[in-house]
């Protein structure tokens, strides 16, 4: 079979890009010592949509290397995944450890070995605060997709079904610990920032693809037109209904509701991604379109040096009105994190292994056979390098 090139999807480079920013400026409030609990609310649900989305575009290539079966290809995965996520990292670790005088303390190898937060909250001093999402980010690559291919070898099983099974035993078992060993008394440092706890909310992104997957296997193309509206809308109602149960959720006096978080705010993330996805024909379009997949070329960089540039910048804008703070703010994050996309993470990119030639046709799940199917195949590609053409070569 020959290869087949998938481009990314605008809209969901959007909701990268947007829930970016939506962690950044937020932050601007909180480390300025401005209590405004919305914005803390805000940033606490874009992460939750990060978890997803990466599960969500991950997975057509945890599905190829469970399907091919061979070490190499789940190795070459990973390898991939650590030169995308670790190098940057590590880069914006050592940079905001210099300026707050903390380099190769503890602490600082804590974070770089994504340990900090393992099951617990280590570090003397949180220097790095949003290094706990990455933490579950970075422990997600080597436990679900190696449980994942493991599976299958030994019950020689790769339908869509049973990498269902496998995900929802997965979520099952993680939910299980934090209900057992979860502290509600100090939730948000023990329970919701913590890996153990929490490596399950990136499963739900790579639950979302199998549903997704099968539902558009049943829809027809004259169906098509009539089941996507009303799935829209109520994809919309439950947006809304999943944001003002998180909102109750993590509420000062949530309580008991803190249970209840990782589940609405799953499915409260799992509905704008599938949302947006649902639109992506309304983002497809030359300008609006490469608008998008910038805010999503620069949205990990933005997520990773967005607390440096407000500890460099803060002192020099204090005097200002808060509005004209904010867009000195938001325009040097985008003009730093553009150059450092461009002569750090492209080049990277380029520079990382392909996948090695299937013996298996996987890529039919994956490769595009209209509109409708052709666009959530394109996912795969939304975390990898821009929009040239990415191919899984399958014999």
């Amino acid at each position: 079979m020959g290869s087949s090139r998938i481009e990314r999807i605008a809209s969901l480079d959007l909701v990268r890009g947007a829930a970016a920013f939506c962690v950044a400026i937020p932050h601007y409030f909180v480390l300025n010592s401005t209590d405004w609990p919305t914005a803390e609310a805000v940033s606490v649900l874009s992460v939750e949509v990060f978890f997803i989305l990466s599960g969500f575009v991950l997975a057509p290539q945890i599905m190829f290397c469970s399907r091919d079966g061979r070490l190499v290809n789940l190795l070459i995965f990973l390898v991939r995944r650590w030169m995308r996520t670790i190098l940057p990292f590590l880069v914006a670790l050592a940079a905001i450890s210099v300026l707050v005088d903390q380099l190769l303390t503890g602490d600082f190898f804590r974070y770089a070995f994504y340990v900090q937060n393992a099951y617990g909250q280590h570090n003397i001093r949180d220097y790095f605060p949003i290094a706990w999402s990455l933490s579950v980010e970075e422990w997600f690559y080597v436990t679900f997709p190696v449980l994942i291919f493991i599976c299958a070898k030994a019950f020689r099983r790769v339908d869509m079904q049973f990498a269902l099974i496998v995900v929802v035993a997965f979520i099952v078992a993680i939910t299980a610990l934090r209900t057992v060993f979860g502290d509600l008394q100090t939730w948000d440092a023990q329970v919701r920032r913590v890996t153990l706890f929490r490596i399950d909310s990136i499963g739900y992104g790579f639950l979302l693809y199998l549903i997704i997957q099968r539902l558009e296997a049943r829809w027809s193309r004259s169906s098509a037109a009539y089941v996507r509206p009303v799935l829209a809308a109520l994809l919309i109602g439950l947006s809304v209904l999943g944001l003002c149960l998180t909102m109750w959720a993590i509420a000062p006096e949530g309580g008991g509701s803190r249970y209840l978080f990782p589940f609405v705010a799953a499915a409260f993330a799992m509905s704008v991604i599938a949302l947006s996805y649902l639109s992506s024909s309304v983002f497809d379009k030359p300008y609006l379109g490469g608008f998008c997949i910038y805010l999503g070329r620069i949205s990990y960089s933005v997520y990773l040096f967005h607390i440096m540039l407000i500890l460099l910048l803060r002192p020099s804008l204090q005097q200002l009105p808060l509005l004209v703070q904010l867009c000195i703010y938001v325009a040097g994050c985008a003009i730093f994190c553009s150059i450092f996309y461009h002569y750090f993470e492209k080049p990277i990119l380029a520079a990382r292994p392909k996948f090695k030639p299937g013996r298996s046709p996987v890529l039919a799940s994956l490769a595009p056979q209209s509109r409708s199917q052709g666009v959530i195949a394109a996912a795969v590609t939304l975390i990898e390098e821009p929009r040239q053409a990415v191919a899984i070569k399958v014999d």
